[in-house]
């Protein structure tokens, strides 16, 4: 969140003399400054889609404006971090906390998912995770993994730490090939190696005919009914490092200044007109 208020030394003395002498500073003051961020969050959100591939209508709604009253000679924009800043926050992730990283650059915070996974022990305490491209890591129109796939990533890999009850998958191969629709449900293992790790998904053909033990023809049991093929879903990786993409408060701070003397100047020509009326 960016916070502004008037700085005398920023605008024309003449003015504020004269919203000073005839009382109307504190009117004057709280339409420039809402008419200032109002300016800079229309603006800041048609620059978003230049930042972000195809922002969301929740990203959208994350980047929030306050004006300022008569009692309260402040204003602010920027995007929702959850903190109670501009409003009791409940219910999704603030877009503050991955916008962030855009407008700061530097390391990102762990998400939920990669914190339970290093609770279970399957990543590293400095480790995070990013798209394979492949089954439940291939990203949607929005350019995100959807919350469904993440529940199916943490079930696989039993780090599914839910209050009351467990939402881990059963462990034991045989618990996935006892039917048709266990074969067919998502499947990761965790691979490990020289050049990275990786959370891989099954792919490829399933077994045909009576392969196996004591069939007479090599290959997986066909009862296991696995995929032959594996491809990553997540890469695993160490600390990233973001490069600054979209710095708001530079921007805000350099829009603001360009625009609030006019804006001053313009609600202290209506404040006048307004009194002459009366």
């Amino acid at each position: 969140m960016i916070q502004f208020e008037i700085d005398p030394y920023g605008l024309n003395r003449a003015q504020l003399w004269l919203a000073t002498v005839t009382n109307q500073m504190p009117f004057v003051t709280s339409r420039a400054l809402t008419a200032t961020v109002k300016s800079i969050h229309k603006d800041m959100r048609r620059m978003l889609p230049t930042v972000v591939h195809r922002p969301t209508r929740w990203t959208y709604r994350g980047l929030l404006v306050r004006y300022a009253t008569r009692n309260d000679l402040t204003a602010a924009v920027g995007f929702n971090y959850g903190d109670g800043m501009f409003f009791e926050f409940t219910g999704g992730v603030p877009a503050g906390r991955y916008m962030d990283v855009l407008a700061a650059g530097g390391e990102r915070r762990a998400k939920s998912t990669e914190a339970k996974l290093r609770q279970a022990g399957r990543i590293q305490p400095d480790q995070f995770l990013t798209p394979g491209g492949y089954g439940i890591g291939r990203p949607n129109a929005f350019g995100n993994i959807p919350g469904p796939k993440y529940v199916q990533l943490l079930s696989q890999m039993r780090a599914g730490f839910d209050i009351g009850y467990t939402s881990n998958a059963p462990r034991g191969g045989g618990s996935r090939g006892r039917s048709a629709a266990k074969r067919r449900q998502v499947d990761l293992l965790l691979r490990r190696s020289r050049r990275g790790s990786s959370v891989v998904q099954r792919t490829g053909r399933r077994p045909k005919g009576g392969t196996g033990k004591g069939s007479g023809k090599p290959g997986r049991p066909q009862t296991k009914g696995y995929q032959r093929d594996l491809k990553p879903a997540f890469w695993i990786v160490d600390t990233p490092q973001y490069q600054v993409q979209f710095p708001l408060r530079q921007i805000a701070q350099r829009q603001f200044n360009a625009e609030i003397g006019e804006h001053f100047n313009a609600a202290l020509q209506q404040a006048i007109a307004s009194r002459g009326r009366g």
